[in-house]
C-alpha cells in the first residue's frame, strides 16, 4: 500500500520544481529552512519532500513513487 497517492506525490513534487529545486544536486542540498520557501506548503507535503529527498540519495526513486519501498529494502 502507498504511504503517499501519487497524485499527492505529482502535486508536492510541482511546488518542489516551482521553487527551482528541479535537480537530484539542488533536492539533495536542500536544508529543512528552505522548506519554507515553498509557497503554500503542507505539513505532510513537507514529510512527502522529506521521504523523495532520501528515496534520491538512496537510489530507490521508483519503489517511492511506487509505494514499495519496505518491499525492496527486504530483498
Amino acid at each position: 500500500m502507498n504511504k503517499y497517492g501519487v497524485m499527492q506525490i505529482a502535486k508536492t513534487l510541482e511546488k518542489l520544481f516551482q521553487a527551482e529545486f528541479d535537480t537530484d544536486k539542488k533536492i539533495l542540498s536542500m536544508k529543512l529552512e528552505d522548506l519554507s520557501k515553498i509557497e503554500n506548503l503542507q505539513a505532510n507535503e513537507a514529510m512527502i519532500i522529506i521521504d523523495f529527498k532520501k528515496a534520491i540519495k538512496e537510489r530507490r526513486i521508483i519503489a517511492f513513487l511506487s509505494g514499495n519501498e519496505g518491499k525492496e529494502r527486504a530483498e
